[in-house]
């Protein structure tokens, strides 16, 4: 895993690739920590046999020296943009043997005190393929001068439009369906995290149900301003239908806002959203960073570093994650109560929204007269009073399974 980018310096000291991949195994697994500076410390017997370097030429050497040219910069932006905030994170990388040829991997750092340090696997599922294309149409675009930070936005919008509403979402269900295909692939029996797979899927579908909401709210927002401009081209006939307006759209507003609020990106997991994606993570993590201490066991001729202190690390800090996951899940069941509180509320507001648009209708009538202006305009608050009913019961359904699976045993 690269941790510090590369030079044009070290590309050149680098030989032509050679025909294919580095072959290794499913059932294999790296390790590296490095230290603050991505400097390498410590390492396993896959990590030194895969990458092809001595141990004398790891140890004390940049983590870049195995950065393959095909990733783009706008990934190490993002990972390094966690990071720094303290929070683990999976992503899929290329690497770079020293002969030159490519291996794959889905890499999970885990910052600790004094550097990082890394487990990674062989990829093999769909989303590895999805994120290849992805990769490539980012390196295309930091060709035609796409910073690194513009790349790591783009990454995020293009996740968003796969239907991962925010890289959480994205790391925990790829190394969910890694470790599946994983497990299935060497016959190894798959751990029982469907419950939490189907709470983050959950989540992830109420912050698809809240943008859906939120577009309704300001698309209403539209029509009353149309209401209200109709209204004042009928004179004093108008003034109950301007005031209709205005209650109307003020109402709308309030609650867009109030989605606004909820789905505002944050630096933690405080969010149901996030809670739900962080606990499903960082179950997974743990598994393979309790792999990976028990692994070390056997793996006493790494000569990249104490096989034994690198063991009792990585034992503490499963211990520390597989913590966080059970607060990631419980945190996840009381957001889905506080959602679901604050959904009656809305619900109660939305009624208010029915009631003034059946004033706006008899508003209509009164007048007595043939407005296929005032007509379409009703008609349409209709329309978006039916979409918000049936969005706003999708929602709290989600939110209740997501309080149902967190808390399941």
């Amino acid at each position: 895993m690269t941790l510090i980018a590369a030079k044009s310096s070290d590309a050149a000291a680098v030989p032509p690739a050679r025909e294919g991949e580095v072959p290794f195994g499913f059932d294999e697994i790296f390790f590296s920590r490095t230290d603050g500076r991505g400097i390498i410390r410590a390492g396993n017997s896959v990590f030194r046999r895969v990458s092809g370097y001595e141990p004398a030429q790891l140890i004390g050497a940049p983590h870049r020296i195995v950065r393959h040219p095909v990733m783009p910069k706008a990934v190490f932006q993002l990972l390094w943009d966690r990071l720094k905030d303290g929070r683990a994170t999976g992503a899929y990388v290329c690497n770079r043997a020293s002969d030159g040829r490519a291996y794959w991997v889905f890499a999970i750092v885990v910052p600790i005190p004094d550097g990082y340090l890394s487990v990674r696997i062989k990829p093999g599922a769909e989303s590895f393929a999805q994120a290849r294309l992805l990769y490539a149409d980012l390196l295309d675009a930091e060709a035609r001068g796409l910073s690194p930070s513009e790349g790591a936005a783009e990454l995020r919008r293009r996740l968003a439009k796969a239907g991962f509403p925010s890289y959480e979402s994205f790391q925990a269900q790829a190394l969910a369906a890694e470790a599946a295909h994983r497990a299935g692939s060497i016959g190894r029996p798959k751990h029982d995290h469907a419950p939490a797979i189907r709470a983050a899927l959950a989540a992830d579908g109420i912050e698809s149900e809240l943008g859906s909401m939120r577009r309704i709210f300001r698309e209403a927002v539209r029509i009353a301003l149309n209401l209200r401009i109709h209204a004042s081209q009928l004179g004093h006939l108008g003034r109950a239908l301007s005031a209709i307006a205005d209650n109307y759209a003020l109402l709308c507003n309030t609650m867009a806002v109030w989605i606004d609020h909820r789905m505002a990106e944050t630096a933690d997991f405080n969010d149901l959203v996030r809670s739900a994606s962080a606990s499903l993570f960082l179950m997974n993590a743990t598994a393979l960073l309790d792999e990976m201490s028990d692994t070390f066991a056997g793996d006493r001729e790494t000569g990249l570093g104490d096989p034994e202190a690198e063991r009792a690390q990585l034992a503490g800090v499963a211990a520390d994650y597989r913590a966080r996951a059970g607060a990631c899940r419980m945190r996840a069941a009381g957001d889905a109560v506080t959602l679901e509180s604050h959904l009656v509320e809305m619900r109660h507001h939305v009624t208010g929204l029915d009631a003034i648009r059946m004033l706006c209708r008899v508003e209509s009538n009164r007048q007595g007269r043939t407005d296929g202006t005032l007509d379409q305009i009703v008609n349409q608050l209709d329309r978006f009073q039916q979409e918000l009913a049936l969005c706003l019961s999708r929602t709290m359904s989600l939110g209740r399974e997501v309080r149902i699976l967190a808390t399941a045993p």
